[in-house]
């Protein structure tokens, strides 16, 4: 830059202030001239960064990407152990008699991740539903065998078939018309 330049650019500018302007653009041109690196050295550190940050951005997404493989595995290996755990439970459920309407809506309760307290919860819930079974049915025996009547029997009239105030049984009464139609005496 010349006096005429800045003339040109500045026609007011005194003397005083073209001298500081050139001075400040002198010092600026003698600091870059220190500073300044040789264009072919300039290129070719540009290109040895451009390369390091290549090998550090391909470092640093072959390690995420083993990192995101590795979850992926984790995610799928429990996913398997989860749903291995789910056939053990549904062969313990149905080994105790139960359908899959039956257990359907507990057995995502009972199984996780942990086979051995999968089949702990599974076995403790058939054994519990087993002696519920039992209890019913020996119930329902009992309630049954309550309301039969013993052989021999008739109501607790002495056993005397000529009372008239029992009922009969549709059996006795068709021997009786029977024998009245068919039978002679003799």
């Amino acid at each position: 830059m010349t006096r005429e330049d800045i003339k040109k650019q500045f026609p007011d500018a005194t003397d005083e202030q073209i001298s500081a302007l050139l001075d400040i653009n002198g010092n600026d041109l003698t600091a870059a001239k220190k500073n300044n690196v040789e264009p072919k050295v300039l290129k070719q550190l540009q290109a040895d960064s451009a390369a390091y940050k290549k090998l550090q951005e391909a470092g640093l997404s072959d390690e995420e990407k083993i990192q995101k493989t590795l979850a992926e595995a984790e995610a799928t290996k429990a996913d398997f152990q989860r749903k291995l755990n789910r056939l053990d439970v549904e062969k313990i459920l149905v080994g105790a008699g139960l359908t899959e309407e039956d257990y359907k809506d507990l057995i995502d309760g009972l199984v996780s991740e942990d086979a051995d307290a999968s089949k702990a919860l599974a076995t403790s819930l058939a054994t519990m539903l087993a002696k519920q079974k039992e209890v019913a049915v020996q119930k329902t025996k009992e309630e049954l065998m309550d309301g039969t009547k013993k052989p021999g029997d008739n109501g607790g009239g002495g056993g005397n078939p000529d009372d008239e105030d029992e009922d009969e049984s549709d059996a006795a009464q068709f021997a009786q018309q029977y024998n009245a139609q068919y039978v002679t005496e003799v």
